[in-house]
C-alpha cells in the first residue's frame, strides 16, 4: 500500500497568490479582512462557499463585516450579520463554527490532516516543534534546530573514538527498495530524510590530530598553543566525523524560484534538478557536480552561486582567483615557513559541522599562471577529482588528511580557452547567456523580493516594483541591481514612501564617473 502524498508549506509568495486567487475569483472579499494560516486556506475556501449560498454577495461585501486570520496556529473567524438578514445569522455562525472545528484537525503549515482533540490546534508531525507557517520559515526553524542537535552531537562526541565514528558510518542502513510508482519516489525518500539523522563521514584520523598536536608541543609556548587551539576547533565542530546538509522537502519548488530569479541560467537549474531527483532516492544530501559557468561579467554568475547556498542552508566561500597569486589559500602554506597557514578550503571544512558546503572559485581563467611551485591551480587538480580530494593534505598540516570530496564547487569564467585542457576536464562546462532585457526585469523583481523578505523592513513596501521602475532597472547588469535597488528602497523610506518610484532609481557611482557600456546607455 502506497504511503499518502507529502504536502509542502507555503513559500510566502505563493501564499499571496493564493489569496489573490481567492479574491478574484469572489469580489466580495476586496474589503474583507482574508489571512488564515496556508494550511487552511482549503476550510476557509470551503466556508466562503457556503456563505454564498447563505447570503447574497451584496450583503457579505460590506467592509468590515468578516475578517478571517490566525492567531496562535488557531483559525480565527469574526462576523457581524447585518440586522435585516438576522434570520440566517444563526445559520452562518453555526458555519463558522463547523469550519473552525474542522481547521483544528488539519495542519496549519501544510493542510494535512492530523488526529487531535479537536479542541486545540495541532500540527503534522513533520511541523510540529517547527516555528512559522511558511516556507521560508520554516527552514530557518529547521536549521536552528539541526544547529542545536549538531552542538549536542559534538558534546556526545567527546566519548566516543575514532573506531567507533568509523563503524557506525559502515553500519549505516543501505535501503532496501520497496515496489512503488515513480510519482511517489521523491515523497517517500523525502519523508525518510526528515525521521533518520543527517548522514556523517568520518572526515579525519583523530589519531592524526593528537599526532599533530603532540609533535607542536616541544617547539615552544606559541606553536603548541596554536595547535591546541586548532585541535580544539576541529573537535567542537564535530571531532573526526562531519555531516552532510540535506536537501529541503520542497527542493523542486526551490529549484523552481531559482529558475524564476535567474532565467538566464536554465542549464545549472536543469543540472541540479537531474542531481538532486538522484540524491532524493538515496540520503537526501546536497550534491552536484564541479560546474564551470562560462559567461560575460556582470551577469549574476557568483550571486546565483550565493542564492543557493543561502536556500540550501549551505557554508559558503568565494575564492578570487584573478588575485590569488599562490595555492595557499586553497591549500595551505609549506610548514617550513615561519608563518605557516592552513588555507581557507581547510578551515571552512574543518571548523564548521557540515562536509558538503558550497564553494566558487571566481574568476577562474584569470588565476596567475605563474612558477610551478606557486601556481593557484595547482591543488585543483586534486580537489576536483573526489577520489583524490578525500584525502586532501594541507600544506601546513601533513599529519593528517581531510576528506574534501563532498564540496559542491562552482567556478566562474569570462574565457574558456584561458582554462588549462586538464582542469576543464574535470568540470562541467555550462555556458550563460546574458539576460534578455525582459529577464533582467525578473531578474529585478526578483532581487526586490529578496530584499524584502530578508529585512526586517520589508513588509513596509510594496509587493511589486511598478513597471516604469522595472523598464529602469534593465538596463544594469545584474550585478549592480542589488545595490541600485538597496539604495532606491533608502530614498524611498527617507520620503516616507512605501513604493519606489523612478527618481530613486540612481545608476551606479561608477557608472556615473566613466559613463561607458550600455548602462549608462540606456539611462541617457
Amino acid at each position: 500500500m502506497s504511503k499518502p502524498k507529502q504536502a509542502r508549506p507555503l513559500r510566502l509568495r505563493e501564499y499571496e497568490a493564493a489569496i489573490a486567487a481567492l479574491k478574484e475569483q469572489r469580489p466580495w472579499l476586496a474589503r474583507q479582512i482574508v489571512e488564515p494560516a496556508p494550511g487552511h486556506l482549503a476550510v476557509v475556501a470551503h466556508l466562503f462557499a457556503q456563505l454564498e449560498y447563505l447570503l447574497p454577495p451584496a450583503v457579505l461585501a460590506r467592509k468590515g463585516s468578516l475578517s478571517v486570520s490566525c492567531n496562535r496556529d488557531r483559525l480565527a473567524i469574526h462576523y457581524q450579520p447585518p440586522r435585516r438578514h438576522s434570520e440566517r445569522a444563526a445559520a452562518v455562525l453555526d458555519l463558522i463554527a463547523q469550519t473552525k472545528h474542522l481547521s483544528q484537525q488539519q495542519c496549519p503549515v501544510c493542510g494535512v490532516q492530523v488526529v487531535g482533540d479537536g479542541i486545540r490546534p495541532q500540527r503534522c508531525p513533520q511541523h510540529d516543534g517547527i516555528q512559522g507557517l511558511f516556507a521560508e520559515e520554516v527552514r530557518r526553524s529547521r536549521q536552528l534546530i539541526v544547529e542545536q542537535g549538531v552542538q549536542q552531537v559534538v558534546r556526545d562526541l567527546g566519548k566516543v573514538t575514532s573506531e567507533d565514528a568509523r563503524a557506525a558510518v559502515a553500519a549505516e542502513n543501505e535501503p532496501v527498495l520497496s515496489e512503488a510508482e515513480p510519482e511517489q519516489v521523491q515523497e517517500q525518500s523525502t519523508e525518510a530524510a526528515k525521521s533518520e539523522p543527517a548522514p556523517s563521514i568520518v572526515f579525519l584520523d583523530e589519531a592524526g590530530l593528537e599526532a599533530f598536536v603532540d609533535r607542536h608541543r616541544p617547539k615552544g609556548d606559541d606553536k603548541f598553543k596554536r595547535a591546541q587551539a586548532m585541535a580544539e576547533r576541529i573537535k567542537r565542530a564535530g571531532h573526526g566525523s562531519r555531516q552532510l546538509g540535506l536537501l529541503p522537502p520542497d527542493w523542486k519548488a526551490l529549484l523552481d524560484e531559482f529558475a524564476q530569479a535567474f532565467p538566464n541560467f536554465h542549464e545549472l537549474a536543469e543540472l541540479l534538478r537531474d542531481h538532486f531527483a538522484l540524491s532524493s532516492l538515496g540520503d537526501g544530501r546536497v550534491s552536484w557536480p564541479a560546474v564551470l559557468l562560462v559567461g560575460p561579467a556582470g551577469i549574476g554568475k557568483t550571486e546565483a552561486a550565493r542564492w543557493l547556498a543561502d536556500q540550501l542552508v549551505l557554508p559558503f566561500r568565494v575564492f578570487d582567483m584573478a588575485s590569488t597569486q599562490s595555492s595557499s589559500p586553497l591549500a595551505g602554506s609549506e610548514s617550513f615557513w615561519s608563518n605557516s597557514e592552513p588555507g581557507q578550503l581547510f578551515e571552512l571544512l574543518a571548523y564548521q559541522p557540515l562536509a558538503n558546503p558550497v564553494v566558487v572559485l571566481d574568476e577562474l581563467d584569470k588565476a596567475s599562471n605563474g612558477r610551478p611551485q606557486y601556481d593557484p591551480l595547482a591543488a585543483l587538480y586534486t580537489l576536483l577529482e573526489p577520489r583524490s580530494a578525500r584525502n586532501f593534505i594541507d600544506l601546513s598540516i601533513r599529519d593528517f588528511s581531510i576528506d574534501a570530496s563532498h564540496v559542491n564547487w562552482m567556478a566562474t569564467a569570462n574565457e574558456l580557452e584561458a582554462i588549462p585542457g586538464p582542469l576543464r576536464s574535470r568540470l562541467t562546462v555550462l555556458h550563460i547567456q546574458p539576460p534578455k532585457p525582459e529577464q533582467v526585469r525578473s531578474i529585478a523583481q526578483s532581487i526586490y523580493n529578496r530584499l524584502r523578505d530578508e529585512s526586517s523592513w520589508g513588509t513596509a513596501f510594496a509587493d511589486r516594483l511598478g513597471d516604469d521602475v522595472l523598464s529602469r532597472l534593465q538596463a544594469l547588469p545584474p550585478r549592480s541591481v542589488r545595490l541600485v535597488l538597496q539604495r532606491a528602497l533608502g530614498s524611498a523610506a527617507r520620503d516616507g514612501r512605501g513604493v519606489v518610484q523612478v527618481q530613486d532609481i540612481r545608476p551606479p557611482v561608477e557608472i556615473n564617473r566613466r559613463g561607458v557600456g550600455f548602462v549608462s546607455e540606456g539611462w541617457n
